[in-house]
């Protein structure tokens, strides 16, 4: 083939490509990204998911993470105003350090001293420079049908809403964005379960935590119980020893282990109980711990016995 050479067309064949996005993060393709940059630890990643989702960062629609309204604000500004601090190769390097700190190997106080100095000096220039309104407030081209002023779109605990740009000035008029696009009512919805006190159903609400159930009989009932029941460890609990020992979260979203008596019985565990008899002090049960430098292993959770099994030896 040269220049200016005729060819034979034998074939057109149209192919149209489009760019496909990476998939969204899984529970477990997100714990593996964060094993890779060196970004938390596996005692701290089931409280990193219970924390994007318990604060409304990112909700799980069929085991997949979804952004919410909260966390794209929360992402637009600190990577705008913040960009050092959420670093990949900052976070992991900090981490570092402190297990160095927990090594002895570096001193603290220095280590806090170096972050905290600049940190505190960028936090009091963004506080002047970055208005809570700007990042949570957008205009809309709509007039408020009580007073005429114009409507915004607000950012509250409960995701977006619109109201009246005249709030300071006494007008209270809001309209819920969410409902209006499913074409849902705001109203609590009626379960199937019953009230355990007084019989009658139960609602689904949406709280400040997440969606919970309350009884419809409120206020002569105030029962409430929470939607996802906690999840039993089949342990007995060796301080009552009527009650089972069930999964539960904190407020955080970190997780822990008390026993479904409560609040007759107060035990309570950070670690994932295990039905065995201690061998050295008798304590009916152990409690499964791991770390990044020890990796799995038992121990027992009474106060004064230092039975170990298992795990790597310290060099």
């Amino acid at each position: 083939m040269g220049e200016g050479a005729s060819l034979k067309l034998h074939e057109i064949i149209p192919e149209q490509h489009f760019t496909q996005p990476p998939p969204r993060y899984t529970e477990a393709t997100l714990v593996k990204t964060l094993e890779e940059y060196g970004i938390g630890r596996p005692s701290t990643y089931a409280s990193i998911m219970n924390t994007l989702v318990e604060r409304k960062y990112a909700r799980l629609d069929k085991k997949r993470f979804f952004p919410e309204d909260v966390g794209m604000v929360v992402n637009d500004l600190l990577t705008s105003h913040f960009a050092r601090y959420v670093d990949y190769n900052f976070t992991a390097g900090l981490e570092e350090e402190l297990d160095q700190v927990s090594r002895g190997e570096k001193q603290w106080k220095p280590l806090l001293k170096e972050f905290w100095e600049p940190f505190s000096t960028l936090l009091k220039q963004k506080e002047g420079e970055v208005s809570k309104s700007d990042l949570t407030t957008e205009s809309t081209d709509e007039a408020c049908p009580e007073c005429g002023k114009p409507l915004v779109v607000k950012l509250g605990k409960r995701g977006k809403f619109i109201a009246c740009s005249g709030f300071q000035e006494g007008c209270k008029y809001t309209r819920n964005i969410e409902s209006e696009k499913n074409g849902e009512s705001a109203e609590p919805v009626l379960s199937e379960e019953k009230c355990e006190k007084c019989g009658q159903p139960m609602l689904i609400k949406d709280g400040r935590y997440g969606k919970y159930l309350a009884c419809s009989g409120y206020p002569a009932c105030k029962n409430i119980q929470p939607l996802v029941k906690p999840r039993g460890t089949g342990v007995v609990c060796p301080e009552c020893k009527e009650g089972e020992l069930a999964e539960k979260k904190s407020r955080y979203g970190k997780m822990f282990y008390s026993c479904n008596r409560y609040p007759q019985c107060k035990f309570a565990l950070w670690d994932l109980p295990v039905e065995r008899k201690c061998p050295k002090c008798g304590f009916p049960l152990l409690v499964k711990k791991i770390s990044k430098r020890e990796g799995e292993y038992l121990k027992c959770p009474k106060e004064g016995c230092d039975f170990k099994e298992g795990g790597k030896e310290r060099k």
